[in-house]
């Protein structure tokens, strides 16, 4: 297992590699040259002694010989006088003692026995040359004690030193060493630290610089002036890379700002195509609205069979009309996040079964049947919360494109049920139908916005190409996945698989168009429930003024119509007998249906007067729309065009019909 070890500075570690070996060669040369010095002082002082003593021997010869005491006396007392001597003691040539000097206190020799360390002995031996008298050699002393050279021994002179002085100059010695090593040490480490700031610096200076590349500043900074190679190569690299970051940083602000000025173009555009398919819809939903409700209205006549047939083309044209648009708006609003889905409880068995009443028609035209199919552990009365009309719509959607493509046989419509653990369910739908088949190779193009496939797939069939691509994003949207399967000549099968929870069969359906009644249904007096019911129309388009009196006259009510907001606070204040309902167009000049609505709530609550519900009438379907509605005071929402069907199913809501 590593450790890792805590991080040192350069610094540190570069003075430690400088005085480490300055600290060795102290200690190393420091204990070397101070042994030295002093085993040099040591055998100076043992050699002088020697020397002394040898000296000593010839000058007291003729003393010893002559048994002269006082001239033996002077010389061993002049001789004592050095400080490192401890003694000098003469004998004769028996080893009798002829003579004493101590010195340091000795006042008596202290025998042979003494074991002093610190004291050193040298002898020298006293000898007499033989004299030449005439020829003739004076020896008359014993010849046992002639040495070689015919010299006689008459004695021996011993001299003692003490290493007390050498103790001082030991001292001195180590004293000296010490201070000047010490010195030596202090200026190499001076040395060493100069170099390390030499080295340091301009690192130091390099560092900084890198730190100031990292807060993306690559300004090329002042020369380090050092003389160290390695460093000035590297700040010479640093100073490139510094010109190389900064071209980079260049290009990349401009490559930015490119990009942004890109984005904020796209989101123009991508604005201004939300702006425009909103004022389309808007604008394309006005008169639409006057053909379906007029084509309905006709319908309503006594007809012809080939008028009756004429109507419903007319009828399913405006119909697919209306579908392309609310598609191209679905699909804008899923790319830029805005379409919303409800959450609301529903029948799936019910949905699927009356989606597949409505594409009864399409499929017997076309000589095909409709199979629909339950699998799984469906219950008796299966009920989920979601978007019923989101999920009708990814339905239809492919039961559209299945019988568009199928020739003969039967489109069928299977779905599973398939119950997780708690209240989530798993609803799968399989739509397949007995087409052509895709080719493997466009399988992908399948959910591509705008596109369609080779035309020899879709001979015989019209589309847009934005079907598959709402189906697919509305499934996501809906936390769902869909696949796609197809072989040549066998047909396609779509499968898509959507998640739901599980709500009590009781519930009642809720939202913002299928709010409770008010109280003001309930409380209508005898008088008024005799009475027809009175609705107000605001709106400013004259068609619409017209689609709204003949639906509502269809349905019993007496109308009164005015073009704006600001008009219809005077009705509505100015009115003797009050309105039963109000139809309230948003977009209107002079004063707009959310600031009429807030006007007439208010003066409502200030006179204490019963709420008349007022149904948002729009043709803006634009997210937000309804909520606005609601906030505005308004109770209702219903979006253009309207069927005579739709509008009756809101007022049931709120005027007793």
């Amino acid at each position: 297992m590593r450790h890792s070890n805590p991080k040192r500075s350069l610094a540190n570690q570069l003075l430690l590699l400088g005085a480490l070996p300055a600290v060795l060669m102290f200690v190393g040369l420091m204990l070397f040259f101070t042994n030295a010095r002093l085993s040099d002082a040591r055998q100076d002082l043992f050699d002088s002694t020697q020397t002394l003593a040898d000296n000593l021997a010839p000058a007291m010869e003729y003393a010893v010989v002559s048994g002269n005491r006082k001239v033996l006396d002077d010389i061993l007392q002049q001789a004592s006088n050095q400080t490192d001597l401890a003694w000098i003691r003469v004998t004769d040539v028996v080893g009798n003692q002829v003579a004493f000097a101590g010195s340091g206190g000795i006042s008596q020799w202290p025998g042979e026995k003494v074991q002093d360390q610190n004291i050193h002995r040298f002898t020298s031996d006293i000898l007499q040359l033989p004299v030449a008298l005439g020829g003739e050699t004076d020896d008359w002393f014993e010849p046992d004690y002639r040495i070689s050279g015919g010299a006689l021994k008459v004695g021996t002179v011993e001299v003692a030193v003490s290493e007390q002085r050498l103790t001082e100059r030991r001292t001195d010695i180590l004293l000296t060493s010490g201070v000047v090593g010490v010195s030596l040490l202090v200026f190499a480490l001076m040395l060493v630290n100069r170099l390390t700031a030499t080295l340091l610096d301009p690192m130091q200076t390099l560092a900084e610089r890198v730190l100031a590349m990292t807060r993306r500043d690559y300004r090329e900074a002042d020369p380090v002036g050092t003389r160290v190679a390695e460093i000035a190569q590297l700040e010479d690299n640093l100073n490139q890379l510094a010109r190389n970051l900064r071209q980079l940083q260049e290009s990349r602000d401009q490559t930015l700002a490119l990009s942004e000025s890109a984005r904020e173009k796209a989101e123009q555009a991508n604005h201004a195509k939300t702006e425009f398919l909103a004022v389309m819809s808007h604008e394309l939903r006005t008169p639409l609205n006057g053909m379906l409700a007029m084509v309905d209205l006709v319908s309503e006549e006594p007809l012809t069979d080939r008028q009756g047939d004429y109507l419903d083309t007319a009828r399913r044209s405006t119909e697919d009309l209306l579908t392309l648009i609310n598609d191209i708006l679905d699909v804008s609003r899923l790319d830029q996040g805005t379409l919303l889905l409800e959450n609301r409880p529903f029948n799936p068995v019910v949905l699927a079964e009356n989606c597949m009443a409505s594409f009864r028609h399409a499929s017997e035209a076309r000589g095909l049947a409709l199979e629909l199919q339950f699998t799984g552990n469906w219950p008796d009365q299966p009920e989920v919360a979601g978007d019923a009309v989101r999920y009708r719509q990814v339905l239809a959607s492919l039961l559209d494109n299945a019988i568009k493509f199928s020739d003969h046989g039967t489109v069928k419509v299977t779905l599973d049920w398939h119950q997780e653990a708690g209240d989530c369910v798993f609803i799968t739908c399989e739509v397949r139908d007995n087409g052509h088949g895709i080719p493997p190779e466009q399988l992908e193009q399948v959910f591509n916005s705008f596109e369609r496939l080779d035309s020899s797939l879709s001979r015989g069939s019209e589309g847009t190409g934005i079907g598959l691509t709402l189906v697919q994003k509305l499934v996501e949207l809906m936390g769902g996945h869909i696949d796609l399967s197809s072989d040549a000549d066998q047909g396609s099968s779509f499968r898509f698989e959507v998640p739901f929870e599980l709500t009590d069969s009781n519930l009642a359906p809720a939202g913002a168009s299928d709010l409770p009644r008010p109280d003001n249904q309930q409380d209508l007096s005898p008088q008024e429930r005799k009475q027809p019911p009175r609705a107000l129309i605001v709106e400013d388009n004259p068609v619409n003024q017209r689609v709204a009196r003949n639906l509502l006259d269809r349905l019993g009510f007496e109308t009164e119509v005015v073009a704006n907001g600001r008009e219809a606070i005077r009705s509505v204040t100015g009115s003797n007998t009050p309105f039963t309902v109000i139809l309230m167009d948003c977009h209107m000049p002079v004063m707009d249906g959310f600031t009429a609505a807030q006007a007439i709530r208010d003066w409502e609550h200030r006179e204490v007067h019963r709420e008349t519900p007022i149904i948002a009438l729009t043709a803006d379907v634009l997210p937000g729309t309804e909520r606005t509605c609601l906030e505005a005071g308004m109770n209702d929402y219903l979006a253009k065009p309207v069927r005579k069907h739709q509008l009756r199913n809101v007022l049931s809501r709120w005027v007793p019909l």
